[in-house]
């Protein structure tokens, strides 16, 4: 038997990505492949730009990832050309390599993000690459030859923490504050109104929990750490939080959510701990923190139900009939 909707929260965001602004225009090159460094031993790479001369080195792959910054000299929007190579054994044979190209953003530091990807290496145990060779301007993204260019609409603003930091459909490129709507669902995201009441629903083994779901945006589709937990009003009694590490599913407008969590009304040292929450209010909240360190929250204030939602065959006198 599902349990009634839950609560739509009260949004309080708050992101620790920085971008530039002002000052010199620089573009940072981020070389990163943390799939890939099994697999290569070195890392060889040059960056172009007209007017100044070229950068050309080759490292270890475990110096990855890797930041070149390049600040611009005389004209502010000049072109930025990027290859990088994986290389093995001591021939120095290519396994992968990737090309990108953009422009400078006058008076913006701005990240180049360049990631060498284990779809795109060569097979080299049979003498051939896994995939046909991508022909220039083309490069191998995603296991298909497309595009180098990267325009300047698709670049990050540069912050310390980009290696972890990659844009993905929940948190893309140029991302605003994060934003977390708290609400219900046990198949799918469902907001309502704040102070509604809400069930408590007993579980097959006993548990007795109330179905949570989020909805967010410009946070980490996935290795986002998700924490429900509550506090009755008034008397300060608290519900043991619910942590999970559940990737999000896109949802319309940008949005991303995950439904389905089970937030129970239990302690561990006292089986009846449910019981001082029927018929009272209850002050929720969770928090979404993902793995750059950005976070948002959302609280609401709710009614619990008086009786609890049971399975037809339970006897329970507290269950609803």
């Amino acid at each position: 038997m599902g349990a009634l909707p839950f609560v739509m929260g009260v949004v309080n965001g708050c992101s620790t990505s920085s971008g530039g602004g002002g000052g010199d225009t620089v573009v940072v090159v981020g070389i990163q492949g943390e799939e890939v460094t099994a697999s290569i031993q070195t890392v060889h790479y040059t960056v172009k730009v007209p007017g100044q001369p070229d950068i050309d080195k080759t490292v270890d792959v475990g110096k990855l990832p890797i930041e070149e910054p390049i600040t611009a000299v005389g004209d502010t929007t000049g072109q930025i050309d990027v290859k990088v190579d994986g290389l093995i054994g001591s021939g120095q044979t290519v396994a992968i390599e990737r090309l990108a190209s953009t422009h400078f953003v006058a008076q913006k530091k701005m990240l180049l993000r360049v990631r060498l990807e284990a779809r795109c290496e060569a097979d080299l145990t049979r003498g051939a690459p896994t995939l046909p060779p991508c022909v220039a301007p083309q490069t191998c993204i995603g296991a298909v030859c497309a595009d180098s260019t990267v325009p300047i609409t698709a670049l990050e603003p540069y912050s310390p923490n980009w290696p972890p930091n990659a844009p993905d459909i929940c948190k893309p490129a140029g991302h605003g504050a994060p934003t977390v709507t708290l609400g219900t669902g046990q198949q799918d995201f469902l907001p309502i109104t704040d102070g509604q009441t809400v069930n408590l629903e007993k579980g097959p083994q006993g548990g007795h929990h109330i179905w949570t779901a989020i909805r967010m945006r410009n946070l980490k589709q996935s290795g986002s750490t998700t924490t429900v937990s509550a506090v009755q009003p008034g008397t300060g009694l608290t519900v043991p939080s619910t942590g999970v590490v559940f990737t999000y599913s896109p949802d319309e407008g940008g949005y991303c959510k995950l439904f389905g969590i089970t937030f129970r009304l239990d302690s561990p040292d006292d089986l009846a701990y449910f019981k001082n929450f029927l018929g009272k209010p209850l002050d929720v909240t969770v928090i979404v923190k993902d793995a750059a360190g950005d976070t948002a929250t959302a609280s609401a204030h709710v009614n619990v139900a008086p009786l609890l939602v049971c399975l037809p065959s339970d006897t329970d006198p507290l269950c609803q009939k």
